[in-house]
């Protein structure tokens, strides 16, 4: 089996007693990204939350993730955009938008369960306190962005210069969605995604109904347990629904055992790592770990960059190349090619049909 490779990416690192820039470097991240390109790893994620710390300044995700399109031809670029501060017709124009103009490599990250602390930051109150109902929210916000990606077919451009006319109303649908939270008459104003819908990545939660909510839900399952039991649970709550489970694992790395165990400890004792699974090791017993995967991939967090990202993309991943673990080479242009996901079909279209 091929594992699948994500790479988040933040300014400073993940580990939060690593040190943080002052400014954050747009430039530093683009490189990144074109480096993990050439790595051949699925996708590089903006805005993955840094394991226990809040202090760092980051620049938001989707006009850094619009700067990569232009430096990047085959990777995916996964941008987090939580449903507590918008609307489902402005994530579905965004993406949809952003989708057109890399050619089918767009993700959303729905960050829904690490938002808390932002929300007096922002002056805005979460919709509901009540775990049930927030889900429930949830999954109206992005079952209404899914109808919109679908509210055109792909035929529903028409351009047909002699009879004037410029859609083809059969295959436009307003979605005319009414529901406990939203109301939304649709149809979107951008055309259908080139990936008919980018995947929707969903962190797994700590509670077993939210859990089944995600299995259920996303097409990426970032996980921070390692466990098998993890895995066959999130797989048994898909109940047939066909989801990557990536591994979240923030990665401390040395060219020795020794100094990676020194750079972590010095890391770890103005602030100590929390959340995910951590690693700390040679490129060389990164890449056994990666031998002995019991999920579909992992979502690497690099300490601190670039450190961390050259040792993970010039060091680990040529050896798990060479070990036959991960790709040599992009088979396919789109991020769901590269994941092995299907292109869904417009639900309209399948409506219609039957």
């Amino acid at each position: 089996m091929t594992l699948h490779l994500t790479l988040s990416l933040a300014a400073g690192g993940y580990h939060p007693g690593a040190p943080s820039p002052a400014t954050p470097d747009a430039a530093a991240l683009r490189a990144m990204a074109r480096a993990a390109e050439l790595a051949k790893l699925d996708a590089v994620l903006l805005g993955m939350p840094i394991p226990g710390c809040r202090k760092t300044m980051q620049l938001d995700p989707l006009p850094l993730l619009g700067s990569m399109i232009g430096i990047t031809q085959r990777i995916g670029l996964a941008a987090s955009w939580t449903i507590d501060f918008t609307e489902p017709f402005h994530v579905a124009r965004v993406f949809a938008t952003l989708d057109h103009l890399c050619y089918g490599r767009t993700a959303w990250f729905a960050d829904m369960f690490d938002t808390e602390p932002l929300l007096p930051l922002i002056g805005k109150p979460r919709e509901t306190a009540d775990l049930a109902t927030y889900c429930e929210r949830a999954g109206e916000f992005i079952a209404v962005v899914k109808k919109l990606w679908d509210s055109w077919e792909d035929e529903g451009f028409a351009l047909d210069k002699a009879s004037g006319m410029f859609a083809d109303p059969d295959h436009v649908h307003p979605i005319n969605h009414v529901g406990r939270f939203f109301n939304v008459r649709g149809p979107l104003n951008v055309p259908r995604p080139p990936q008919g819908m980018p995947p929707l990545l969903l962190h797994d939660p700590a509670d077993a109904p939210s859990r089944r909510f995600v299995a259920t839900t996303a097409d990426i399952v970032l996980t921070d347990s390692v466990t098998l039991e993890r895995y066959e649970e999130l797989r048994t709550l898909a109940a047939g629904h066909d989801i990557r489970v990536l591994t979240n694992l923030l990665c401390i790395l040395g060219e020795t055992e020794a100094a990676a165990k020194d750079r972590a400890a010095a890391f770890d004792s103005p602030e100590p790592s929390s959340g995910c699974a951590c690693f700390v090791g040679t490129p060389a017993q990164l890449v056994a770990l990666f031998a002995d995967c019991v999920c579909d991939g992992f979502n690497l967090l690099p300490a601190v960059v670039p450190n961390d990202v050259e040792l993970l993309l010039d060091g680990a991943i040529p050896l798990a190349q060479r070990a036959g673990l991960v790709r040599l080479d992009y088979a396919g242009n789109t991020l769901r090619e590269h994941l092995g996901l299907r292109r869904p079909r417009s639900q309209y279209a399948a409506e219609r049909i039957d």
